[in-house]
């Protein structure tokens, strides 16, 4: 049967269970950042036509210079509305980053935790199978240590049983 090789195996499916829930968090944030953007842009378009309907019922009653007076007034404001457009962008902008960014922190030192946990235990269950691999191979080189002693003790024993009888063979023949 197959079993899972420790700990941080286990917790795998946690971690991206953590990863769907920050990426639809984020994802709801952007959404909200997206709706504040679109209200905006809703708002101003109200105000522009509010202020054209304005210019043009003032304009029925009004001589030509009145109404060429008005447009210049309404040109004049135009950078500063621009900019106050702008300012509201940028706020909205920077607020959906803000809450965009707390959230990865958020999901991080909640996961993070877990994650740093995860990587200790595997960490340690590498050097637990390294330990007991190199246990083996320390007892595998003894193992061959003693051999090649017993080896080369009878390699030895049988040399000088050879030289012995070699010497007692030379004796005999002369």
């Amino acid at each position: 049967m197959f079993q899972y090789p420790g700990y941080f195996a286990y917790q795998m499916p946690s971690l991206a269970r953590a990863k769907l829930q920050a990426f639809l968090n984020m994802s709801g944030t952007f959404a909200g950042g997206l709706q504040a953007l679109a209200e905006l842009n809703v708002q101003t378009v109200r105000k522009m036509v509010e202020e054209s309907n304005a210019l043009l019922n003032a304009g029925n009653e009004a001589s030509t210079g009145d109404v060429l007076g008005w447009q210049s007034i309404m040109l004049a404001q135009f950078p500063q509305k621009a900019a106050s457009y702008g300012q509201h962008v940028i706020s909205i902008v920077q607020s959906t980053q803000d809450d965009i960014v707390g959230e990865v922190r958020r999901q991080y030192e909640c996961n993070g935790i877990k994650f740093n946990d995860m990587s200790k235990a595997a960490a340690d269950d590498v050097h637990t199978a390294s330990q007991s691999s190199s246990a083996l191979v320390k007892d595998l080189a003894d193992s061959v240590k003693d051999a090649a002693r017993e080896t080369s003790g009878a390699v030895l024993d049988v040399s000088s049983e050879i030289a012995k009888s070699s010497r007692t063979a030379g004796k005999r023949s002369t």
